[in-house]
């Protein structure tokens, strides 16, 4: 079983809307545990896992396939798995940090300048193995992930160190489910495991919280408008998570957190937003916001655009001339939206908008959706990310250079947009462990 498979992907906006998918952070348990046998079986016949080839510190370039896996959202870490040639064997894990010194602007092969210090200044590489723990969790908290462990059984662990280390005991999930990680506001660690979705959209959430050196069972709930991530810190208690309508929290029983939700057909069934304790977002599968002031009790279309006017029906149209998306990563505070304005196919742009109080929306920066390397090669905006609140990440891609690789972005961080820059990879090549199942993480309270 190629564990890339089942790593989440991300939205891609490239020059076409064909060059971006719509994140998938939710993995088929199922899929896991049915290769769980297979995937033991093969890697105790099989020699231990070669150390990555990175002649001249190079590790990837910009056809290689860069995935976001997780996010610590407290420190602004983003952990992105980089694959090996031809998806096999010399996988790396890309630990991302949002904070520190900035590459100078002409490094690497990204054109610009004016990089200065800023965020998404370090980039570490760890070798991974094959077969190794997937999913990733984003919130504020170290990303958490999941090894499969025998049938119907996931083992937690935690990346500390460029390692992955156990965290609790190992978890017996229903076999048809979905598993996604996150933290609540307090820090706690929790795992939301999701059934299978019916012809109402309802699926059954069953929530576990990280206590001590146990996951506590805190019950279950049926729930919809399950968004991507699957979950995400509740704003409404500090012990708690949101997953769609639903609210698991340790001082209190599962609970639906909306009164209603916008009357869309169910072709267009999108997923929902808690903004703040009371404010909801609801975002469609085509890509149309709804608003609510009162928790869902009413809901308004957002008919706002970053080029002007009222009317999002009229002469520009939704899909073909522009699309809206959601950035991945920080959830907690106002709401953020990725436009992609195609209206001009010789400038086309990724705009960042920010929703305020009371409704007003604010455009907080704008750029091309590639970067030009000094050799002419275009590189897509591949991932528009937020590690961390009011940071913004453009990811474009990975690029070689004669000394190694290095990640070529730009950053949005106190209303400023930064050019192009280089972020070096530095390689870390300690031997990647593989968690033993139910071992203790020394580092557990």
């Amino acid at each position: 079983m190629d564990r890339r498979s089942l790593l989440p992907s991300l939205p891609h906006a490239g020059r076409r809307a064909a060059h971006r998918v719509r994140i998938a952070a939710a993995v088929a348990l199922a899929s896991a545990v049915a290769g769980a046998g297979a995937v033991r079986a093969a890697a105790a016949a099989a020699p231990a896992a070669p150390m990555p080839a990175a002649a001249n510190g190079a590790i990837c370039d910009s056809t290689t396939a860069l995935t976001v896996i997780g996010m610590d959202t407290e420190a602004g870490q983003v952990l992105i798995a980089v694959a090996g040639p031809g998806g096999g064997a010399g996988s790396w894990i890309v630990a991302l940090d949002s904070a520190g010194a900035a590459a100078p602007a002409g490094a690497g092969s990204a054109g610009g300048g004016g990089a200065g210090a800023g965020i998404a200044g370090e980039a570490h590489a760890y070798p991974e193995r094959p077969g190794g723990p997937f999913g990733g969790s984003v919130g504020p908290g170290p990303v958490l992930a999941l090894q499969p462990c025998g049938a119907n059984c996931l083992q937690p662990v935690r990346f500390d160190g460029g390692r992955w280390q156990p965290l609790g005991e190992p978890l017996n999930l229903p076999s048809a489910s979905t598993a996604a990680a996150t933290y609540d506001s307090s820090g706690a660690p929790w795992l939301v495991a999701h059934t299978g979705a019916n012809q109402e959209g309802l699926v059954q959430a069953l929530a576990f919280r990280h206590e001590g050196s146990q996951w506590k069972s805190h019950g279950s709930l049926a729930v919809t408008a399950v968004g991507q991530p699957q979950a995400v810190p509740a704003p409404q208690r500090r012990d708690g998570v949101i997953s769609g309508t639903g609210m698991f929290s340790a001082s209190g029983p599962p609970s639906t957190w909306v009164k209603g939700l916008p009357g869309v057909p169910p072709t267009r069934r999108g997923q929902l937003l808690a903004v703040t304790s009371t404010d909801a977002a609801y975002i469609t599968g085509d890509g149309v916001a709804y608003l609510s002031a009162d928790t869902g009790k009413t809901w308004r279309r957002s008919t706002w655009t970053p080029w002007g006017g009222a009317d999002t029906t009229g002469m520009w149209r939704q899909g073909i001339d522009y699309g809206i998306d959601l950035p991945f990563g920080d959830r907690r505070g106002p709401l953020h939206l990725v436009w992609f304005d195609r209206r001009t196919a010789a400038a086309e742009r990724v705009v960042l908008t920010r929703l305020g109080t009371g409704g007003a929306w604010t455009e907080l920066a704008a750029a091309p959706t590639d970067v030009t390397t000094r050799s002419g090669e275009h590189l897509p905006v591949s991932q528009v990310l937020i590690p961390r609140p009011d940071t913004w990440i453009l990811l474009s891609s990975c690029a070689a250079t004669a000394t190694g690789s290095g990640i070529v972005l730009r950053t949005l961080e106190k209303g400023q947009l930064s050019d192009p820059r280089f972020v070096p990879i530095a390689l870390e090549l300690k031997t990647p462990s593989k968690p033993r199942p139910g071992s203790r993480n020394p580092a557990d309270p």
